[in-house]
């Protein structure tokens, strides 16, 4: 092969030590202080801010989303536990579990979505308070977000 027509080789550059977000847009619902289940019914609108209006274009042609958020409050937490004991007895590295007491802090959902009218996207389930910052928001697809035959935990 010509060296014109060669492939240059990739090197990846070091990661960085730390990474900076902004805010895609905010929860709005109506529940005020984080809680650890009841969200089955909560219908959330998530308020994406204007300038990502264009970015939506064609989202409402799925039945569900990934929505990942930074739950805000979380890093005022007393504690910032390595593990927690779960209502069902068993004890459970952070990872191993859905709390908010993270170390980033991070919370992805995936939610059913029900409509969107200009830049205010309509779903339910979303396990984030009013207010949270919503950081991304990607259309569900099966063949990637679905595992059939997962194996989880019994307690």
């Amino acid at each position: 092969m010509p060296f014109w027509r060669r492939k240059p080789t990739f090197e990846r550059p070091p990661a960085p030590a730390e990474v900076t977000l902004r805010p895609i847009g905010h929860v709005r619902n109506s529940v005020a202080r984080p809680r650890p289940h009841g969200w089955e019914k909560v219908e959330s609108t998530i308020d994406v801010l204007p300038e990502h209006a264009l970015r939506l274009t064609g989202l409402d042609s799925y039945s569900h989303i990934v929505v990942t958020f930074y739950m805000d409050l979380a890093p005022a937490a007393p504690e910032q536990p390595e593990r927690i004991t779960l209502a069902s007895g068993g004890a459970y590295g952070i990872f191993a579990t859905r709390s908010q007491l993270r170390p980033n802090h991070l919370g992805v959902s995936v939610v059913p979505l029900l409509v969107i009218d200009g830049t205010t996207i309509h779903v339910r389930g979303l396990d984030a308070i009013d207010g949270t910052p919503v950081l991304d928001i990607k259309p569900y697809l099966p063949e990637y977000d679905s595992v059939p035959g997962a194996r989880v935990p019994r307690g």
